[in-house]
């Protein structure tokens, strides 16, 4: 595989982003360490207190039992892989977008299947996990879009989990893969267009970031750091608005928007690096965007979705009758959960909502957030 340079894999770094560039100097200047960081990949200490809260402490009990059971079922079944991944600007029943959903259920089936495998030892779940990455990394064919791709990140987060402990041959494939996917994610952003700066590269810049982590690989991991912080100030607001809850006029894309960053933020944890909390030149941060929704999650304000949106594919959903996006529904909070579990790493308080809001079911992303931080190799 050809060597490609970080200038080459660094669109946002031309000559017309003057502004863009300077935001990202600067940012390189102030970003320092962060001493106790939570990071997204447990520490080989966190892996053992789970495996003892997974059988003492209730919340954990269940939300370790809830991953099990996906990876027992997924040890008696095959990977679906799917060649061309396409849920973008497609409306539910599209044909070709449910293809893509019931293919992309084998994500949570090889991350279920690699959180077991560290939880129990047991080498049938990481060879399961193994087959199914090899799977789809013989058939899928990269495409560069991120709203088709990012259902990828729970077999990217599994991969990391496992990938010492599959057989070489399987690895240099899986490797190979996902080294495409970044490439084609790198490679398709369009600076003149909105998406340039939109969720899709919020979404873009995770699974090259978590690719970048699960390989090792630090040409990616650098790439993903330098976009988030450009990211951060081309896509937040100093008021803790989106530009994508402006240009929708709705919550749900603005979560959208941040799960990603969230999840990138922990991700840079692992070596000390405080993403979340960290201030772009432009005054946003990550922390501030996550902070303004929680009137809306804690049932002091409402939305009404789509209100003033002049999205055509907002209107096209809407009239199809799509829960989340019919113009004028008021957003569910509940649909905020994958977005809390993430957050609580950072702060207690989205526990506590996510717990509100979740009746009081615990996630295993829930429970690994609320482990104490500890800095080590994640993994």
């Amino acid at each position: 595989m050809a060597l490609w340079t970080v200038r080459h894999a660094m669109p946002f770094l031309d000559r017309g982003r003057t502004l863009a560039l300077a935001a990202v100097t600067v940012a390189a200047l102030s970003c320092t360490p962060w001493a106790h960081a939570q990071t997204l990949w447990p520490t080989a200490r966190q892996w053992d207190q789970a495996r003892e809260q997974s059988t003492s402490v209730p919340a954990w009990r269940t939300a370790i039992a809830a991953q099990q059971r996906i990876a027992d079922a997924a040890l008696a079944t095959e990977p679906r892989p799917v060649a061309v991944l396409t849920t973008g600007g497609r409306l539910r029943g599209d044909p070709l977008k449910a293809q893509t959903g019931v293919g992309l259920q084998d994500m949570d089936k090889i991350q279920a299947l690699a959180i077991t495998y560290r939880v129990n030892h047991d080498a049938r779940y990481a060879t399961k996990a193994g087959d199914y990455l090899l799977r789809w990394a013989q058939m899928n064919r990269p495409t560069g879009q991120p709203i088709d791709e990012t259902g990828l990140e729970p077999a990217i987060f599994g991969y990391r989990l496992v990938r010492a402990d599959v057989p070489a041959a399987t690895r240099e494939t899986v490797d190979d893969w996902m080294q495409r996917i970044a490439r084609a994610e790198i490679g398709s952003r369009e600076l003149k267009k909105k998406t340039a700066t939109n969720n899709w590269h919020s979404h873009r810049l995770k699974l090259v970031g978590l690719i970048g982590f699960a390989l090792g690989d630090a040409r990616l991991i650098a790439y993903a750091r330098d976009g988030l912080r450009a990211q951060i100030n081309d896509n937040l607001l100093a008021n803790g608005e989106s530009v994508d809850f402006q240009e929708r006029d709705a919550l749900s894309y603005h979560v959208y928007d941040l799960r990603p960053l969230v999840t990138l933020a922990l991700a840079f944890g692992e070596q000390g690096e405080d993403f979340y909390h960290w201030k772009a030149p432009n005054g946003a941060s990550i922390a501030h965007s996550v902070a303004w929704l929680k009137p809306y999650l804690n049932g002091e304000k409402t939305h009404a979705e789509f209100v003033r949106s002049d999205v055509k594919f907002d209107k096209a959903r809407s009239d199809n009758g799509e829960r989340g996006h019919v113009v004028g529904s008021l957003y569910e909070p509940r649909d905020a959960l994958p977005l809390l579990s993430l957050a609580a790493a950072y702060d207690p308080e989205y526990a506590a909502l996510a717990d509100r809001l979740g009746d009081g079911r615990t996630n295993w992303r829930l429970a690994f957030s609320r482990l104490p931080a500890a800095r080590a190799t994640g993994g």
